[in-house]
């Protein structure tokens, strides 16, 4: 497999914090699957996905995305790396669901006709054609989510990356994105920050972070859980020998 994201050794630590929020951190995503890091809140899983995009910058390593220094020249990337927040409502800037979708395109340029297909095309992809007409203010939380993903996929990125994507989804909208994200990582990468075990079954490899270190690396669901239950066997076996 192409490894497309290629993360080195890196550190970060916010200002006037006393502990590192990155501390050694090293892995590589490999393109067109499903990745997931999962652990603990506050572990550092949103923070790595913000260095991959160049939002955070390390104080120590590097992060390259196709062999490309990202904090080097972030600009370059952002045409290729789209970011769902971890609240949707944090990316939807426009009253109109049709305006807010364009608003990415729109921003590279293109001509109406190019920025229409772009939209249906994306409201295709992502079920919302029946939303397009609507005022971003009636949409529940779930809809919110689809529009913020269906505004990324209108810049037509390489890699996409999901800060707790399922915070908040109701039971219609929730195995919609799921079955989703599956037919998107035909043709794109996929890195998502979750502990939601459903999210986790599609992953085609996880990674556990434990206070910004990455304390495991497994190949899918089943793995990860065999590897837990090793660890808390360990655990156990310890104390009792204490």
């Amino acid at each position: 497999m192409n490894v497309i994201i290629d993360i080195k050794s890196i550190h970060f630590k916010y200002p006037d914090t006393i502990n590192k929020q990155l501390n050694g951190v090293t892995l590589k995503i490999n393109e067109f699957e499903i990745t997931t890091l999962t652990g603990k809140v506050g572990s550092g899983k949103s923070s790595i996905l913000k260095h991959i995009i160049g939002i955070n910058k390390p104080d120590k390593g590097k992060v390259l995305v196709d062999g490309k220094n990202i904090s080097e020249d972030s600009n370059v990337f952002h045409k290729e790396i789209g970011f769902l927040f971890e609240n949707p409502e944090d990316q939807i800037f426009y009253p109109n669901v049709a305006e807010d979708i364009s608003f990415g395109p729109r921003n590279l340029g293109l001509r109406k006709a190019e920025i229409a297909l772009r939209v249906i095309n994306a409201c295709e992809e992502v079920g919302i054609l029946h939303l397009l007409d609507r005022d971003t203010i009636t949409l529940s939380l779930g809809e919110k989510t689809l529009v913020a993903l269906a505004g990324i996929l209108a810049m037509k990125p390489k890699i996409l990356l999901l800060d707790s994507p399922g915070l908040g989804l109701d039971l219609w909208t929730k195995p919609k994105i799921l079955n989703l994200l599956k037919e998107l990582k035909n043709n794109h990468t996929i890195v998502i920050a979750s502990n939601d075990k459903d999210f986790l079954r599609i992953s085609d490899k996880i990674f556990l972070i434990h206070e910004g270190k990455v304390k495991g690396n497994y190949k899918n669901y089943k793995n990860f859980r065999s590897g837990l239950d090793r660890r808390k066997d360990t655990l156990k076996k310890s104390k009792d020998e204490k």
